[in-house]
């Protein structure tokens, strides 16, 4: 709705914009993205990362390289010009750009990652304009969108600044066409490049590492199945592999709007694990009552390593993670958030970890761990919880909450679960830890999401907590 908005302002001020879209728009809109070339915009690739960008470890900027040259594929794919530009989402300081030299090296003419305190510049990489900045004018398309979600659980100054920019979206906007009315290419001198050959294409992510066809899949075994329907799924009888074989579970509840979204990071942590871990995705709907399902299975087909699993109702977070294990026989597992709030390449740091330890779990409350755009109440509760059941358990383990973890199946999917929901994650570890079982922790980032509804009830949930802190006091949970 946003970039429709930008587009009919833009058309009645004559004026031509560049537009930084991530890949998954791709997917998303992709005549949305097509309309804007065919109206005189370019279009170029906006990443995201749960770092800045200056701030990416050496040992993960690989993977990240990767992806990018994955995503400007699709990008050209579907908007059948040549991408020039890219920009990361969060502003870097300024000083050394590690990532100009592998920009340049994927073809990308300039750079316009915001720099902090700076005005909004492209740097040109190529050619003879290398090193010289171009001053441009930023501006997020949702300021023109007053029907986007609200903002929830922020600090009121935030929420209210927030609201303030789009009421004011529409004058902002006329502001930036009187002074810049070219997109950066142009003002660049840049000629309209030829698509770069494509490494691994969109739909065919998947197919290009794993060449498998769907005929003739074996059904997920009755005691996996329940009472959820379920469709066909992978075969187990690939070719052996030198590196695990890696189940991926996410389970979903009302996630229509992100599926392509989803899809299209699953493909990209398939191609940055391929030399780490065999990758298969295991989907549970966990009785969505919105399209997830319908989405699901529409987008799945072109995805042969994706497996899906339905839950008829919901049955909870825990129990959805359940399911996805018993429909598959891989030794090593891992869970992630549907909504991506952790940032699933951590997965390349946490498998090794797995060789000493039954579980491995994500921890923004580790001290090298951290959290963006959460509440301080809510991580007040979190963190009072957290250390009620390190007392309890004489444990150093700083996060009990987390969905992103990794497994060894055997290790964990014949525990009693009592708890299905949010409340199963912590009980997990208490059992496992009551059984002799070790547990690691891996500091991560949790990036909470900025709009729409959490599926979690606070107040419910911290309920549930104190019940279980009970019965572990009273070593009823072992």
């Amino acid at each position: 709705m946003a970039v429709k908005l930008a587009l009919a302002q833009l058309q009645e001020r004559n004026a031509r914009a560049t537009f930084f879209v991530p890949a998954a728009l791709a997917f998303r809109a992709p005549q949305l993205l097509q309309d804007v070339v065919l109206a005189g915009h370019e279009v170029a690739l906006s990443v995201r990362s749960p770092w800045p960008i200056d701030q990416v470890p050496e040992d993960k900027r690989v993977a990240f390289v990767r992806a990018w040259e994955d995503e400007r594929a699709e990008l050209e794919r579907v908007t059948g010009v040549g991408v020039h530009g890219f920009s990361a989402t969060w502003q870097v300081e300024t000083g050394l750009a590690w990532w100009h030299a592998d920009l340049k090296k994927l073809g990308f003419d300039y750079d316009a990652t915001p720099v902090r305190g700076s005005s909004a510049v492209a740097v040109a990489l190529l050619g003879e304009l290398s090193g010289s900045l171009i001053v441009g004018h930023r501006y997020l398309a949702w300021q023109l969108d007053n029907e986007q979600p609200r903002l929830m659980g922020l600090p009121s100054g935030v929420r209210q600044a927030h609201e303030a920019m789009v009421k004011r979206g529409e004058q902002l906007l006329t502001g930036v066409c009187q002074l810049a009315q070219i997109p950066i290419a142009q003002s660049l001198g840049l000629p309209r490049r030829a698509i770069a050959p494509v490494p691994v294409s969109s739909e065919e992510v998947a197919r290009r590492l794993v060449a498998e066809d769907l005929e003739g899949l074996p059904e997920v075994p009755t005691s996996a199945r329940s009472q959820d329907s379920t469709r066909k799924v992978l075969r187990e009888d690939r070719e052996p592999s030198d590196v695990p074989r890696l189940a991926i579970i996410v389970p979903l509840k009302d996630e229509a709007e992100g599926i392509d979204s989803l899809f299209f990071e699953l493909s990209t942590v398939l191609v940055a694990l391929s030399d780490v871990a065999d990758c298969e995705f295991v989907i549970v709907d966990d009785g969505s009552t919105d399209q997830t399902w319908a989405l699901l299975e529409k987008t799945a087909r072109s995805y042969p390593r994706v497996r899906l699993v339905r839950h008829e109702c919901n049955r909870g977070v825990a129990a959805a993670i359940r399911t996805g294990m018993l429909a598959t026989t891989a030794d090593w597992v891992a869970s992630i958030d549907g909504d991506l709030s952790y940032d699933p390449m951590e997965l390349r740091a946490m498998l090794p970890l797995l060789a000493n330890a039954d579980i491995v779990t994500a921890s923004p409350y580790h001290s090298e761990g951290s959290v963006r755009n959460v509440p301080e109440w809510r991580l007040f509760l979190s963190r009072t919880l957290s250390r009620a059941y390190r007392v309890l358990l004489r444990s150093k383990i700083a996060t009990w909450t987390s969905c992103f973890r990794v497994y060894r199946r055997q290790s964990v999917v014949h525990l009693p679960i009592k708890n299905s929901g949010f409340l199963g994650t912590a009980e997990l570890l208490v059992r496992v830890l009551r059984r002799g079982g070790r547990v690691v922790e891996h500091p991560c980032v949790l990036e909470a999401r900025l709009l729409g509804f959490s599926k979690m009830r606070v107040l419910n949930v911290v309920l549930d907590h104190m019940r279980l802190l009970v019965l572990v006091a009273l070593r009823l949970v072992k």
